[in-house]
């Protein structure tokens, strides 16, 4: 099996391209909301606004909604290095904090039962975080990509329709 070695240098440039397209992701999110408010407030001009129109409007806001939601999960995937490199201090800190617990349990009484409740909370959000580890690998998966690649379509549509919207109700 032949192995595959990655220089940090490789690394590094990858993280900063992904770091770009998260940025420019997050802006073309921005266009799309500022698009479906500008339609809206055209149609709340020219018609007045109902019950219809909202829910038009909250369509329009899902491709600007799930790219947002890309770009943050692109983040998570620039974190997740450093994420595993914390993991095994974590961990060892959050075994020690069971421990301390189970200790405690064998002599706390049921007016010291919250306490030890809430030690045990935190103790297992180190659980939490090694969960977390998988989250942010959904962003690679095709049907992801591919609906990001979609809103990100629908944004720039949004934006033309916008832009062709004002234009008719300026020159009319």
């Amino acid at each position: 099996m032949a192995r595959i070695t990655v220089s940090t240098t490789q690394l590094a440039s990858v993280g900063a391209l992904l770091q770009k397209v998260a940025r420019l992701v997050r802006r073309l999110a921005f266009v799309g909301v500022a698009a479906v408010a500008l339609i809206a407030a055209l149609l709340w001009q020219h018609a007045g606004f109902d019950g219809e129109d909202g829910v038009l409007t909250a369509l329009l806001l899902v491709a600007p909604a799930f790219l947002f939601f890309f770009a943050q999960s692109v983040g998570e995937l620039l974190s997740l290095a450093d994420r595993l490199r914390r993991l095994p201090g974590e961990s060892q800190e959050g075994l020690t904090e069971l421990t301390r617990v189970a200790g405690a349990a064998r002599s706390t009484r049921l007016v010291g039962l919250p306490g030890l409740l809430w030690r045990l909370r935190g103790a297992f959000g180190s659980v939490r975080s090694v969960a977390g580890v998988a989250v942010p690998l959904k962003v690679v998966t095709p049907a992801f990509l591919g609906f990001a690649a979609l809103s990100a379509l629908a944004c720039l549509v949004l934006a033309g329709i916008a832009v062709i919207a004002l234009l008719v109700v300026l020159a009319g």
